[in-house]
């Protein structure tokens, strides 16, 4: 009876991506097609495989980012493996759920697919960009540790272009009407309309309702522009004015020899400013993990777990020529639900940001920033205080309660590239704690560089507290896209 359902779903799906009504209304002419329209015999071959080469950097990126045990699922292999794996005939059963092969897989093979369309590709173009992306994904990904699954070559390009073209279609419907529900609606059914416009990478700003391409930066910028860049350095509290951007974060603390190896986190992060610089939302997602940690004697299983998000806002209360004031407040929601190895527990050794590792807890986090700045050399300062609620897993208390407070020191260099130099403080008082007593100091000295992408670097060192006393030092690599 499963099997008829996928016949007859497939078969349906199949018949609407041949309905000449389809592609009516395109939202931009294909690539390689003429101003008119009509689809020339030539594909522009290298913006294809530009294209391409950027879907299959985010696959990389993307399964960096969400497999929990990244030694076995990523670095325990060797060539002599991959070229084993891939030189034998594809699996026809690769012990996967259901759910995994005619669900998740139908719908990534439809991501692929809404990424060429909105690159501008017809639909046969985009139809093998599908099928091309969940090959490369199975003989090159997932190759490195195991068999390719003939299931997922399949079920993922066949059952997913029809859904993606039912998802463009309804998209397009929803983009129509003239409502911001539905409008919103769209963007949700087919993502990469926040991703892409025109062709071009770009990110949809919610706050301002517009496209922030990252294919161009202006060199020219507005004063608030300037402003938020050279403010743009803080790394472990909200600077005080806001910025647009997206970037991706980790640092690596080493721990006492007496622990093991490493704690290791990471993060991406995304904020959204209005049109006047005023105020704007973020959102960050994170995850967490331990290599060759011991606790007792015993080893902590190596490999990482999803940790709370964050989603936050600020806006300007009062501002001069040369100062701003800013309020904010954040939520910690509770996306950290599976953690049954105690890799997460073990982080919260760790105590600089434990409300973000803590499984299951809520916390909000209202905070005020100041900065003020002369020429090339700035200040910025941040008070904010957390409140954790169903913390039971930390102390057995159902509330925690700490302040924060932190200062930073920055100076850009007036050269090409525009090196920032910064040295941060941060504090942190867990006033509501029994175990972790005193306060928790760190400095942090780095820099970095660059307008539109911006690369940085610190060392961030433990003079007090609990951390200190398991660790003498993380190292941050940070990289940040601005618009």
């Amino acid at each position: 009876m499963r099997n008829k359902f996928f016949i007859l779903f497939f078969a349906l799906l199949l018949f609407l991506s041949f309905d000449s009504s389809v592609y009516a209304n395109e939202r931009i002419p294909d690539k390689g097609s003429s101003p008119n329209g009509v689809k020339s015999e030539d594909l522009d071959l290298n913006d294809y495989l530009e294209d391409t080469a950027v879907a299959y950097g985010s696959i990389w990126f993307t399964r960096f980012f969400y497999v929990r045990n990244k030694n076995s699922r990523i670095f325990d292999t060797s060539f002599s493996d991959w070229i084993d794996n891939i030189t034998q005939l594809p699996v026809a059963n690769d012990g996967d759920s259901i759910f995994t092969n005619y669900i998740v897989h139908p719908a990534i093979g439809s991501f692929y697919y809404l990424y060429y369309r909105e690159n501008g590709y017809d639909f046969w173009q985009s139809a093998a960009g599908s099928l091309l992306l969940s090959t490369l994904f199975e003989y090159t990904v997932e190759g490195l540790v195991e068999t390719p699954s003939l299931i997922d070559l399949v079920v993922t390009p066949a059952v997913g272009v029809p859904v993606g073209i039912v998802a463009e279609n309804v998209s397009d419907w929803l983009e129509s009407k003239d409502s911001l529900p539905l409008k919103v609606a769209s963007r949700i059914v087919n993502p990469f309309k926040n991703i892409i416009k025109d062709g071009k990478l770009a990110v949809f700003n919610p706050v301002s309702g517009t496209f922030q391409f990252t294919s161009s930066f202006q060199t020219n910028l507005p004063p608030a522009k300037n402003i938020s860049l050279n403010l743009d350095y803080p790394l472990f509290f909200e600077p005080a004015i806001p910025r647009g951007f997206v970037s991706a974060f980790i640092e690596v603390a080493d721990v006492d020899p007496d622990i093991g190896g490493q704690f290791i986190f990471y993060h991406i992060k995304a904020e959204f400013p209005s049109k006047s610089n005023l105020y704007s939302i973020y959102l960050r997602i994170s995850q967490a993990g331990v290599n060759e940690i011991f606790i007792n004697g015993d080893e902590v299983s190596d490999g990482f777990e999803f940790s709370n998000a964050v989603i936050g806002s600020k806006f300007v209360v009062k501002k001069s020529k040369n100062s701003v004031l800013t309020a904010g407040f954040e939520m910690v929601i509770p996306t950290a639900f599976k953690d049954n190895i105690d890799r997460l527990e073990t982080l919260l050794m760790h105590t600089r940001e434990f409300p973000i590792y803590l499984r299951n807890s809520f916390t909000t986090s209202p905070y005020v920033s100041y900065a003020r700045w002369n020429g090339n050399l700035s200040f910025q300062g941040n008070l904010g205080t957390d409140i954790v609620l169903n913390a039971d897993r930390f102390e057995g208390d159902f509330v925690e309660w700490r302040i924060k407070y932190s200062l930073a020191l920055g100076y850009n260099l007036p050269v090409q590239y525009k090196p920032t130099f910064f040295l941060e403080f941060d504090g942190i008082t867990l006033a509501t704690a029994n175990s972790v007593q005193g306060t928790d100091l760190f400095i942090t000295p780095g820099f970095r560089f660059g307008n539109r992408v911006s690369p940085g670097f610190a060392v961030s060192i433990p003079i007090s507290g609990e951390t200190a006393s398991i660790s003498d030092a993380s190292y941050v690599f940070d990289v940040r896209v601005r618009f």
